[in-house]
């Protein structure tokens, strides 16, 4: 009975020492495992550490890409402006250039109408020749046109002038221009003799004032004209209260009576 308690005992003592043994074995087995697994981590933990760190630079590279983009596209917009311009300038260079040819064409056409070069000489100098007579029968007819114009100014004026006599007579007016003197007196009549008469712009009929120190002192009613003199009917009611007419007085028309005694 001992005998049987001690096999059983020694066959669990060798029992446990198997497992023992089997487990130590398995436990060293997987922490071979696991550090093959630790290592893996680290390398796989460095690998993405430096996947997110070229992804970072990445990124950046990307922004200053397109930073760099956009001050190209920038540069190239303006280029392409620039180039738009310069094209215009070119058609319109090209424009001209073909226009200078179909002139030069022109004047080719011309010069063989004209015929050789040294045949140009004397018809150049004819036309000038021509040119110059020309430029002298301008000149003549400028001059004849302002004497024309001259003429025809002083016509105008003279015309104008004679109308205005004209009117001033049918009205019975004397003449704007008229100046005379009282030469004689005729108290008992009642009348004056003029210094002036028709040659001086006394009109027959007209009133005339009589002015003495710039200040008109009556009126006058002419009766008769002559060449060169006149008789007037002196208009009591318009002499002036105090004054008497009198030899040497001013007479003028009635109309610039005023002005006359202004001055």
């Amino acid at each position: 009975m001992a005998n049987t308690f001690g096999i059983l005992a020694a066959l669990v003592l060798a029992f446990t020492a198997f497992v023992a043994f089997k487990n130590k074995e398995e436990f060293e087995k997987q922490v071979k495992v696991t550090e093959a697994e630790q290592g893996k981590f680290d390398v796989n933990t460095k690998t993405f550490d430096g996947l997110v760190a070229d992804n970072k630079q990445l990124v950046a590279d990307t922004v200053a890409a397109n930073t760099s983009r956009d001050e190209f596209q920038g540069k190239l917009d303006s280029q392409n402006q620039e180039n738009e311009g310069l094209q215009t300038m070119i058609t319109e260079k090209e424009r001209e250039l073909d226009q200078l040819k179909a002139e030069v064409a022109d004047a080719n056409d011309t010069l063989k109408e004209l015929g050789p070069i040294a045949d140009l000489a004397p018809k150049i100098e004819r036309l000038n020749g021509e040119i110059a007579d020309l430029e002298e029968e301008v000149s003549s007819l400028k001059e004849s046109i302002g004497q024309l114009e001259g003429e025809k100014k002083r016509t105008s004026e003279s015309l104008a002038a004679s109308k205005s006599k004209l009117s001033d007579i049918t009205s019975g007016r004397s003449l704007p221009t008229m100046s005379a003197k009282i030469d004689r007196i005729d108290r008992r009549l009642g009348f004056v003799m003029l210094s002036e008469g028709i040659k001086g712009g006394v009109v027959g009929g007209s009133k005339i004032a009589v002015i003495r120190g710039g200040e008109k002192i009556g009126e006058l009613s002419v009766t008769a004209v002559s060449a060169n003199s006149a008789t007037a009917d002196i208009l009591h009611s318009t002499v002036k209260e105090g004054e008497e007419i009198a030899v040497g007085d001013s007479v003028v028309p009635l109309e610039g009576s005023q002005q006359a005694a202004a001055n």
